[in-house]
């Protein structure tokens, strides 16, 4: 369907002995290796996913402004402008999420705080992906879905993005596992904002079974 200027293929192992000496990382050790590796891998899907997507909302945001039906240019029409607004919104902020997650992975490496912070940056960057191209070409109507403009060849590309590296599902695993992580091997902080209701030391009103 989509990322067609990349090739996929199986490898196969069978009966394979590796020298101990061409060994990455310590043996049995494949997992922190993995993990590792998927910090480039997500960050470049997540800064891959903004740039696909910035291209797809110039295109459709200048054809918007060619573009005109019932005597007046389509980006007049507060339902055109709209995505255009929402689209750029959507697109800054997930570009701020990767570039303080890139921030972060040069200034800490390889931590678990790092692990969530890429599944974050790769989720909510494919997924903005997806969604601004999705109403670019919207914006753009039927000649959107030819292959006379690239909006067609970005969706495809930009579905592809919600899955390979790991699924943005797997990315809620990932995300959801390291904050409890985080949040349960810490103490409360300084200040216990849970004691802010008024009732919160009644009898009998929190139960937890």
């Amino acid at each position: 369907m989509g990322a067609r200027g990349g090739g996929t293929g199986r490898v196969y192992f069978r009966d394979v002995r590796v020298p101990a000496a061409n060994l990455i990382g310590q043996e049995h050790g494949a997992y922190e290796v993995f993990n590792q590796m998927m910090i480039p891998e997500r960050m470049t899907s997540a800064a891959g996913a903004l740039g696909l997507a910035r291209a797809a909302l110039e295109i459709a945001a200048r054809y918007s402004d060619r573009r005109k039906a019932f005597g007046q240019k389509i980006r007049e029409f507060e339902g055109v402008n709209f995505k255009v607004a929402e689209s750029l919104t959507r697109l800054d902020a997930a570009r701020a999420l990767v570039r303080e997650t890139a921030r972060i992975i040069d200034s800490i490496g390889n931590s678990n705080y790092v692990r969530r912070m890429v599944s974050e940056s790769k989720k909510f960057a494919t997924e903005t992906a997806w969604a601004v191209v999705n109403d670019a070409m919207q914006i753009m109507g039927g000649i959107g879905y030819t292959n006379v403009y690239p909006i067609e060849r970005l969706l495809r590309d930009a579905r592809l993005m919600t899955i390979w590296t790991g699924t943005n599902e797997i990315m809620n695993l990932v995300i959801q596992h390291e904050y409890f992580r985080e949040l349960l091997a810490q103490p409360l902080s300084a200040r216990d904002v849970e004691a802010d209701a008024p009732n919160t030391d009644v009898d009998g009103e929190k139960v937890y079974e």
